[in-house]
């Protein structure tokens, strides 16, 4: 007994011995394994709300459920617009990309593609937007949202449904029924606004645009109208890893005119591109597109 108690003593002397000489040496790291979250699949969104998404045949709204997104789209638009009041918001463009959406005429779905400055840009950015178009579902704005944040629990999948944010799953590619759906409400003649480099970037060159936004052209029954919307400041209003919102920023929003690109699917009809040419080329015409918007922006400020 006493020899077991001299060598559990021994053992521990040099156990915290040899701790005490790491940490005063520092050449000790406790190892650490990077945390990786569980895949988010499409099947852990709500059923009722996943179902609304799931194409060809989407659930559709009825009366209440249109009052709700009106009240939830048109609410969120006022505060946005709020915030941009609450900061210098110069706005070029708006006249002509609303002559657009409001078009009575207007047969072809539109897509809105910009860079991504912030998490507040939607909603915030369609503060500019008039009070009446805020209110008005039908002609408000689609936009992808990862899924993963907007439809974790029951309370956020019903607020971001009723806000017409498409759930989208992060890693889940091109087809997926989140970006099939975002074809269905296009075909509708619907609004639909794309984030193409798929996060939160703030520095000062876009980086890669996702292929989503090709896929989607493609695919579509008619050729949708695609505007490039290029934007700044709103990195400064609610910078990346600061809780805090900051007001009265300088927040430049321009609308562009609409991208020509027809060239490149003939191209790809007649079968001198192949598919994934095609996509990459069209994807690439919408970036350069937002570049030549800040160009533009630039050269007019000197």
């Amino acid at each position: 007994m006493r020899r077991r108690f001299l060598r559990w003593g021994l053992s521990s002397s040099l156990l915290l011995g040899g701790s005490y000489y790491y940490y005063k040496n520092k050449t000790y790291q406790v190892p650490t394994v990077p945390y990786v979250p569980p895949p988010f699949l499409w099947e852990t969104i709500p059923s009722r709300i996943a179902e609304r998404f799931t194409v060809p045949q989407p659930v559709t709204d009825g009366v209440i459920w249109n009052m709700l997104s009106t009240l939830v789209i048109g609410t969120t638009g006022l505060l946005a617009k709020g915030f941009m009041m609450a900061n210098h918001t110069t706005v070029y463009g708006l006249d002509s990309f609303l002559s657009i959406l409001n078009d009575p005429y207007r047969t072809r779905g539109v897509i809105t593609v910009s860079n991504h400055k912030s998490t507040l840009d939607d909603p915030c950015l369609w503060g500019v937007l008039p009070t009446k178009t805020l209110f008005s579902i039908d002609k408000m704005r689609w936009t992808l949202g990862a899924a993963d944040i907007c439809y974790t629990t029951v309370f956020r999948s019903y607020f971001f449904a009723f806000g017409q944010t498409i759930p989208t799953i992060r890693g889940g590619g091109i087809y997926q029924p989140g970006v099939d759906y975002a074809i269905h409400a296009l075909n509708q003649g619907g609004w639909v606004h794309i984030y193409p480099e798929a996060k939160v970037n703030q520095t000062d060159k876009m980086i890669r645009f996702k292929w989503g936004i090709g896929r989607i052209v493609m695919d579509m029954d008619h050729e949708p109208i695609v505007i490039p919307i290029w934007h700044e400041g709103m990195e400064k209003a609610k910078p990346l890893y600061d809780p805090i919102v900051h007001f009265n920023q300088s927040i430049v929003l321009v609308f562009g005119e609409p991208v020509e690109y027809r060239d490149i699917l003939d191209a790809w009809k007649r079968d001198e591109l192949t598919r994934e040419e095609a996509r990459i080329q069209i994807t690439q015409r919408f970036y350069d597109a937002i570049e030549n918007l800040e160009r533009k922006y630039r050269a007019m400020q000197k």
